[in-house]
């Protein structure tokens, strides 16, 4: 994480790398760098610095909310004309929740460093907090929209949300990562067992952090804003360990196969 300082003569928080270097990861330039700022303020902020102009990013948020679901709505209806609607929903619903979106503005436009917070927001974690990150999100879309059109925040929300539009392309099972964990090592592990290992924050804004085991061995930790979604983040990590082993124990059994048959096949030879 990239420290952040306070601006004496605005007062303003902010990173120490300038916001043209935020832009540069978003791929996006603003004409209105200020939309691009407001995005960033989080109520605290504002509340701390009545003498600052900006609004805060509540109204961009409302803005990037609808925009975000009705291209995330088309990309799904043109990538999967075989799916019904049901299904479609529910990936929608998946795609735009905040675990998702926070975990792509932390882990893809790492945006916690850029987010204007007051004081006590940034001195209990806000920088790293679910609600703010999938927030800043939604209302950087209404902020690229406002600048650039429908087009430009059309080609960032596909452009952010790629490695998951792919990922679903790949296997819808990810959508639903405890049916698919479940279903993938009950005939070898039996079923998974979820544990509650902290909670973090107040209590209007908790944070959970949930294990999932399989047979009493740690093989997914997810962090989220509720139990359901932590244990989902959890299911999808232990998905892609239980899922490497499974496919390196094939390639073991059919090696061992190979060289048994090869085995087989040499004392005929020297008859």
């Amino acid at each position: 994480m990239t420290p952040v300082t306070e601006d004496r003569a605005t007062g303003t928080s902010s990173s120490l790398r300038p916001l043209r270097a935020l832009e540069e990861r978003l791929l996006v330039t603003f004409a209105d760098a200020e939309l691009l700022r407001a995005a960033l303020t989080h109520p605290s902020y504002s509340n701390e610095h009545p003498e600052d102009p900006l609004p805060t990013n509540e109204r961009l948020e409302f803005l990037g909310d609808a925009i975000l679901g009705a291209i995330v709505a088309e990309t799904l209806y043109q990538r999967f004309p075989l799916v019904q609607e049901g299904r479609l929903t529910e990936w929608r619903s998946a795609l735009v929740c905040g675990p998702t979106l926070s975990r792509v503005a932390t882990d893809l436009l790492e945006l916690g460093d850029w987010l204007r917070l007051g004081r006590g927001e940034e001195q209990t974690g806000g920088r790293e907090r679910e609600g703010n990150l999938e927030r800043a999100y939604e209302a950087i879309v209404g902020a690229i929209y406002l600048d650039g059109g429908l087009e430009a925040a059309r080609a960032f929300v596909t452009r952010s949300l790629g490695a998951e539009f792919e990922a679903l392309e790949r296997d819808p099972g990810v959508l639903n990562p405890k049916g698919t964990l479940q279903q993938l090592a009950q005939d070898v592990l039996g079923r998974p067992d979820y544990v509650l290992v902290a909670q973090e924050g107040p209590e209007h804004d908790r944070t959970f952090s949930v294990e999932v085991r399989l047979r009493g061995e740690a093989l997914g930790l997810g962090r989220a804003g509720s139990k359901q979604e932590a244990e989902k983040e959890a299911a999808r990590q232990a998905l892609a360990i239980l899922r490497a082993r499974l496919d390196a124990g094939a390639g073991r059994t059919s090696q061992a196969g190979a060289d048994g048959a090869a085995g087989q096949a040499a004392p005929g030879d020297e008859g």
